[in-house]
């Protein structure tokens, strides 16, 4: 978000902020850059200016309080937060998320300024996952294109603008209603079907067309012409566009894009995933060690310090490298998947539900209590940047070396003793 120069237009105050700076204005309303003092951090605040009884008032105003109740609902980290709504001298604001220096996809979208084809499949794989979290609690959003989703200095995606968003009920699966960016509409949208959760991935799929080739997947003379194109007609590849995409990238912006539910992604969990393994047989690609290399690699992690030479190969026989892309799951609460990792690059943070309760860098191992206990996840441990981890099944450690089982087992206790230690540190420091 680039910030303008104050100027004497800009109001002192809306309600307990305090107005820094102007970061834009439009049609809708002007956004500020304030302080919260009560929490002393910066904020983003939209106003919407229109205070007259005109039916684009009472539009934007419509939209306006929709935002706040869909978005403010939601806690992503791929999500624009919404932390206040009110209104003041007879206008809402939206009190937001502030990112400094944040831009939009859109002008990452032409020929000239293409982002790194990884990078679109990084990004991609954050919305994707943030769509099933919105999803998963009766949100679809309806307009999800490149000048909805900032790009955070630190490469995150950001989904914001949820002004016409819709909250779906148990007894209101889909909604009947052209709304939304023509050129990022799904056909059951232009046709005023049911819209369901499957058109945010088609808008996704556009998205996505055009920030792997800085074009659209379809260029009209007219509204009406565009519409029937995105009915009938399949867009050029996006091969033809950027040759060295890969096929199984061009596949999955394909099948996001079909026009036939049956064929499209069903979820944004099963878009996620397929971007994912391509990220992680790309990165396979660009990094690929040898046996060599990566006893090299292994040898130097804290976790492996006590196992010999020959402990730690008969290891790496059975282990598989995996890589993880920022914000993807390396293991998710509540699964039965049993395995043990351990960090040989990156950082992750655990979560109990929407709350952080730690973080481990490389040399640390995740998932041993599951492997140790045989029950299911306790925690959901999440990627902060891009991971490569040692993958271990628990089923293998059973078919272990007598050495290497017990070189294992002292390893865990001696992790699960500096843990405990750990905690009880922090909890002594809060009591005191």
């Amino acid at each position: 978000m680039h910030v303008h120069k104050p100027n004497s237009a800009c109001p002192e105050k809306i309600a307990k902020y305090e107005i820094v700076d102007i970061a834009g204005s439009g049609a809708m309303g002007n956004v500020y850059v304030a302080h919260d003092p009560f929490i002393d951090r910066t904020v983003a605040i939209k106003v919407c200016t229109h205070d007259d009884n005109s039916e684009s008032a009472r539009v934007a105003r419509k939209l306006f309080v929709n935002e706040a109740q869909a978005a403010g609902a939601l806690d992503h980290p791929n999500i624009l937060k919404i932390y206040d709504a009110g209104e003041e001298n007879g206008q809402p604001y939206i009190v937001m998320e502030y990112i400094a220096e944040a831009q939009t996809l859109r002008s990452y979208c032409t020929p000239e300024n293409l982002l790194p084809i990884a990078q679109v499949i990084q990004i991609s794989c954050q919305c994707a996952q943030a769509l099933e979290y919105a999803h998963g609690r009766g949100v679809l959003h309806r307009d999800i294109k490149p000048a909805n989703l900032m790009l955070t200095g630190d490469g995150q995606v950001k989904i914001g603008d949820f002004g016409i968003a819709k909250r779906l009920t148990t007894e209101d699966t889909g909604t009947r209603r052209m709304v939304g960016s023509p050129r990022y509409m799904s056909p059951e949208q232009i046709n005023n079907e049911t819209m369901t959760t499957q058109t945010d991935l088609y808008s996704l799929g556009v998205s996505m067309y055009e920030l792997l080739t800085g074009k659209p997947p379809f260029t009209a003379r007219g509204l009406s012409q565009l519409l029937m194109m995105i009915r009938n007609e399949e867009p050029k590849p996006v091969s033809a566009r950027r040759p060295e995409i890969p096929a199984p990238l061009e596949a999955i912006v394909k099948r996001a894009m079909e026009k036939s539910l049956e064929w499209r992604y069903a979820s944004g969990a099963e878009l996620a995933s397929d971007l994912t393994s391509l990220y992680v047989q790309i990165q396979l690609q660009e990094i690929a060690l040898s046996p060599a290399q990566r006893f090299s690699a292994a040898r130097t992690l804290r976790f492996f310090g006590e196992f010999s030479d020959s402990e730690l190969r008969e290891v790496l026989d059975v282990a598989s490298w995996e890589h993880y892309p920022s914000g993807s799951h390396i293991i998710t609460e509540g699964s039965l998947e049993q395995s043990l990792y351990v960090l040989v690059k990156g950082e992750v943070t655990i979560a109990i539900g929407d709350r952080i309760v730690g973080t481990l860098a490389e040399g640390d191992c995740v998932g041993e209590l599951s492997c140790l206990s045989n029950s299911k996840r306790s925690a959901s441990i999440v990627a902060t940047d891009d991971i490569t981890a040692l993958k271990i099944d628990a089923a293998l450690l059973d078919w272990a070396s007598i050495p290497v089982q017990m070189r294992f087992n002292k390893v865990f206790q001696q992790v699960l003793i500096e843990r405990l230690a750990r905690t009880t540190f922090e909890l002594a420091k809060h009591v005191s």
